[in-house]
């Protein structure tokens, strides 16, 4: 019994040396509670390897390069991508009714967004679908969307997706935004090659100070992030998300995540929605 206690003992220290792990690479904040989940996710690991347990697996991630593939798979494994096309459909309804309106009168010609957690792409092609049928002829958009987790990036960057999330689409999109698969491809749809084409993918970890770019951003989202990150973490993306927005420009969080208690220089104009002083 011993034994096995200290077994168990030595796996929780293990679990929580991960979890420091993914909090210090990608400013992730995962208490004991998520212990089953980093168990269970990083369970392939140890089989891919032949390993027998997590300490094995801690020892192989400690002398490895920093740049090892290895580290790039474990931070996939333990990043969360839930997301739908027309996710929290209020944002997108303020973009048509009280920012592209305002951001029309300004004569600039290319409205630019930047989804700063693109996960798999449902994100960035919604904004690709609104733009392209909201913003009149003579002026353009771009969209960069950039994610810490390249699997999920390949998934956004094949713009293929099942026909089961067609249903998460309003109607009005279908025709003008979807190709429907055929034969071999049936159950599947693509999104169309000049949305597609709008929109750049990279990888990007938010807790790094690099910026896409300062002052260049119409749109920033950064929805459905925050909230795995401690009060230290999110006063650090604000910071910087606000360093890449435009003078006026505009930044969407989750409706679920807050500000509150920080110090910062963002306006509350709207529920989740923050404007940049200019």
């Amino acid at each position: 019994m011993q034994g096995a206690s200290r077994e168990l003992d030595q796996e929780i220290e293990d679990l929580q040396h991960f979890c420091a792990l993914i909090k210090k690479r990608a400013g992730i904040s995962m208490s004991s509670a998520k212990h089953d989940l980093v168990r269970t996710r990083l369970r392939s690991r140890l089989t891919a390897h032949g390993l027998k347990n997590y300490r094995e697996y801690r020892r192989l991630l400690d002398g490895l390069d920093a740049n090892d593939p290895e580290w790039q798979l474990f931070t996939n494994l333990l990043t969360t991508n839930k997301t739908d096309f027309f996710r929290e459909p209020k944002h997108f309804d303020y973009l048509v009714h009280q920012i592209l309106p305002a951001w029309l009168k300004t004569g600039q010609k290319t409205f630019k967004v930047w989804s700063a957690a693109s996960s798999t792409g449902e994100e960035v092609f919604t904004l690709a679908m609104v733009l392209s049928r909201y913003l009149p002829a003579g002026r353009d958009f771009k969209i960069l969307g950039t994610d810490i987790d390249t699997a999920v990036l390949k998934t956004a960057q094949n713009a293929v997706y099942p026909i089961s999330k067609k249903s998460e689409i309003p109607p009005e999109y279908h025709n003008t935004c979807l190709d429907l698969g055929r034969d071999e491809a049936r159950g599947w749809f693509r999104i169309k090659r000049q949305l597609k084409d709008k929109v750049v993918l990279k990888t990007h970890n938010l807790i790094e100070a690099t910026t896409p770019g300062d002052n260049v951003f119409d749109l920033i989202l950064c929805r459905n992030v925050l909230i795995y990150f401690n009060p230290e973490g999110i006063n650090f993306v604000q910071k910087k998300l606000h360093r890449s927005v435009k003078p006026g420009g505009h930044l969407f969080i989750g409706h679920s995540e807050s500000f509150q208690g920080l110090s910062h220089d963002w306006k509350s104009v709207g529920p989740s929605v923050f404007k940049k002083a200019g």
